[in-house]
Formats: C-alpha cells, sequence, structure tokens
C-alpha cells in the first residue's frame, strides 16, 4: 500500500496541482446563481487559490514537484525490483478515472457546446489510447522486456490532460434551470445568471450575438454552427420558462 499511496501522492502534486491551476485560469469557476459582482469576484478567488497553488509547486518548494516527477519516472524500476504491476496499475486507473470525473462532472446539470468538440474528442480517445499503452509498457516490463520509452508515455499523457482541459473550457453553456449562461474563450471567461425575476435577453446583430441580463452583457462572435444550436436552445429554454410563469 505504501506503493500505491506514493504513485497517488506523486500524480497530485505533478498532475492535480498544476491541472486544477490550469482549469481556475481557462474558465470562470462561478459555480451558483449570483450578482455580477459576486462573480467577479469568486472568478478572481479561483485564480488567486490557483496561483498560490502554482507558486507553491514551483517557486516554494520546488524541489517536492522533482522528487515527485523523478519517482513517477522510476515507476518501471519499482515494478521490477517490488513485483508491483498491479498495484501501480490500479493507482495510475484511479488518477485516470479522478481526471474524467472532473471534466465530466463539470457537466452534470449544464447543456455545454464545445467549440472543438470533434477535436476533444479526438484528445480523448488519444489520451485513453496512450493509457491503455502505458499499461501494456508497464506489463511488458513486469515481464522482463526492458523498453526505454516511459518517460515520453508519461510526459505525453501528461500533455494530454492539458490539452483536453484547454478544449474543454472553449465553450457556449448554460444550466439546465436557464439561469446560468457561459461563454468562454479562454480569453474572455464570461458568465452570468438571473437573479429572482431578472430575465435574458438576446439579440443578434451582423452575426453577433448579445445576451443580457440587465446588468451585464455578453458578446460573442465566430461562434460555430454547434454553438449557433446551443444558443438556439437556450433561448427556447428561456422562453418556455418564462411563459409558465
Amino acid at each position: 500500500m505504501v506503493i500505491f499511496w506514493s504513485i497517488i501522492i506523486n500524480f497530485c502534486v505533478v498532475l492535480w496541482g498544476p491541472c486544477i491551476a490550469l482549469v481556475t485560469f481557462v474558465q470562470n469557476c462561478t459555480k451558483k446563481v449570483c450578482s455580477a459582482k459576486e462573480s467577479r469576484n469568486a472568478n478572481i478567488l479561483a485564480k488567486l487559490l490557483g496561483g498560490l497553488v502554482l507558486f507553491g509547486l514551483f517557486v516554494w518548494a520546488p524541489e517536492t514537484i522533482k522528487t515527485s516527477w523523478q519517482e513517477l519516472l522510476d515507476i518501471p524500476t519499482i515494478i521490477i525490483n517490488e513485483h508491483c504491476f498491479g498495484i501501480i496499475v490500479s493507482a495510475l486507473l484511479i488518477v485516470l478515472l479522478t481526471f474524467y470525473i472532473m471534466i465530466f462532472g463539470d457537466s452534470l446539470g449544464v447543456e455545454i457546446f464545445y467549440k472543438y468538440e470533434k477535436l476533444r474528442i479526438v484528445a480523448i480517445g488519444i489520451h485513453l489510447l496512450n493509457n491503455v499503452i502505458m499499461i501494456v509498457y508497464l506489463f511488458l516490463i513486469d515481464k522482463k522486456i526492458n523498453i526505454a520509452y516511459w518517460k515520453y508515455l508519461l510526459v505525453f499523457d501528461l500533455i494530454m490532460f492539458a490539452t483536453i482541459i484547454l478544449v474543454s473550457a472553449i465553450k457556449v453553456a448554460y444550466t439546465e434551470d436557464g439561469r446560468i449562461f457561459e461563454y468562454n474563450t479562454v480569453i474572455s471567461q464570461r458568465k452570468i445568471s438571473t437573479v429572482g425575476d431578472d430575465k435574458f435577453d438576446l439579440t443578434l446583430d451582423n452575426d453577433e450575438y448579445e445576451i443580457t441580463n440587465g446588468e451585464e452583457i455578453i458578446r460573442m462572435k465566430k461562434l460555430t454552427p454547434y454553438q449557433k444550436e446551443g444558443i438556439k436552445k437556450f433561448v427556447e429554454l428561456i422562453r418556455e420558462k418564462q411563459n409558465d410563469k
């Protein structure tokens, strides 16, 4: 169990810390219906916490991330010396599972229309395939077939983690109750909501969409047909909600 938890902790340091920080930087992390001021404050706070995580890992205690990275690189050696293939694979699968729970869990109760939907699907497929290759590689190591590619597989895996987070952040999204609308391009991270009897209003001007809640305006350009379809469904939803009142 020492090896199992060691692998989990090392991945938390090398992967989860930077990934969580990346998520806070590339999207608006406000989760609840609130005023514009509260939304901005919550988003700023999330980014400050993400910055603190990166500062802690790379500035305050850089030896921690270096040590964890080296221990991940030593996984094939650990398998050879300790004969713990099953334990290490179990740890890798848990890391993979928790990552996808984070990615897909964010869509619970939310309708999401990604700008690069196909690229996202391809990236997820490549990432899962790479993890299968990693497991096969470790199996071969366990059978005394030495192939020196673990470092490259591990680096590529981390790159794919970051790629999926970035591609997943570029989206149009809204909650199923029609209370929160989000437009995210990484650079522009807008999320607005309606409180009480406030209502959303949509206008279209020369292929530029504008959605307002009476207090803030989100302007959207260069949307894909898939994202435009998402906005159409959002308008239908809020009109249905308004007609029910």
